[in-house]
């Protein structure tokens, strides 16, 4: 059998975790598991792995840099040979992937070389793409750019949202390092560069998730859709006050009203936002500034009639619409943010 404690477990978020347990149940646990520490909980998707390294008796550091000493120190002392990225937010220092005799691996939930850079799980719905795909490759200089050792491919439903897209990658990540973990410790796992067409994807910043109702409303929609749970979620202020839309849907057939504007929508208070197309927004669960999640039903606050803020002219160029990589920017259509 081939030495279980080669290999170092590298992730902060939740999605690394079915991939974790489901080695571990395999019989292939590793020597060493690296996590975000709690001053990162901040994070999107962060989660404090202890009570899994707990569960399973692994060794368990937690780091916010892998580019550390005490990093560096845990894995000589562990023996490692290989790394295993599984939701990071920074490329593992070249450095230490070379200092260990099988370097390291990483997934990607996107297509690569499609999907190259940072939130790749928001991006997908944003470009409204309808097949997408979980990459674990050979990581190297520059990020993203390595040897392709194997995908799984998935179709993504039109309606899908951060949190089910978000599971997706995580069952798919599962998928591919029980299926690969033997080639990796072997040092035997294929290598195709990558080849066609290659797009990065931006980082997106809080401020970007601000919505402007003067889009359509299925643009509107694919933003809130894109930043539900365990992302920030898209926002509006409404009377000053930052009013997060945790998720929701479009109404059927049009209205008209003014764009910004609250609309009944049916029985039993149930509201909606009018949008630059006519169509309503209507959310199933909001927040008020930092509070708990709410049923807009029970917020006297939102009657018909009223608007949400407009954003103002003076909003910083790091806030306003981004074009979606790939697409022509259409200024009546897109997101301000």
């Amino acid at each position: 059998m081939v030495d279980r404690r080669r290999y170092c477990y590298v992730s902060g978020l939740s999605l690394g975790i079915p991939a974790l347990e489901e080695l571990c149940a395999q019989g292939r646990p590793p020597g060493l598991v690296v996590s975000y520490p709690a001053e990162l909980a901040h994070r999107s998707g962060y989660t404090d792995y202890e009570a899994v390294t707990r569960r399973h008796d692994l060794p368990h550091l937690r780091a916010a840099d892998l580019d550390s000493d005490e990093v560096r120190d845990a894995l000589t002392a562990h023996d490692v040979s290989l790394l295993i990225v599984a939701g990071w937010s920074r490329p593992a220092p070249e450095r230490l992937l070379t200092a260990l005799p099988l370097g390291g691996v990483g997934l990607h939930p996107a297509p690569l070389p499609v999907g190259r850079g940072r939130a790749p799980i928001p991006w997908t719905i944003l470009r409204d793409m309808r097949a997408s795909a979980v990459t674990l490759f050979h990581l190297d200089r520059p990020a993203d750019t390595g040897d392709i050792i194997d995908q799984v491919r998935f179709d993504v439903e039109p309606d899908v949202t951060a949190t089910g897209l978000y599971d997706r990658v995580a069952r798919c990540q599962t998928e591919l390092l029980v299926r690969r973990i033997d080639d990796l410790l072997a040092g035997t796992a294929p290598r195709r560069p990558q080849r066609g067409h290659v797009s990065v994807w931006p980082r997106r910043r809080p401020s970007d998730g601000r919505v402007d109702f003067t889009a359509s409303g299925r643009d509107v929609d694919r933003l809130v859709r894109a930043l539900a749970a365990p992302y920030p979620g898209a926002f509006a202020m409404f009377g000053g006050a930052r009013i997060t839309l945790c998720g929701g849907a479009l109404a059927e057939g049009p209205v008209g009203e003014a764009p910004g504007g609250v609309v009944a929508v049916g029985p039993g208070r149930v509201w909606g936002v009018t949008c630059g197309d006519g169509t309503v927004f209507v959310p199933d669960a909001i927040r008020v500034d930092e509070g708990v999640r709410a049923d807009p039903t029970s917020l006297a606050m939102f009657r018909p009639g009223a608007f949400f803020d407009e954003p103002s002219p003076h909003t910083p160029a790091a806030a306003r619409p981004l074009p979606v990589p790939g697409q022509a920017p259409d200024p009546e259509s897109l997101l301000r943010t």
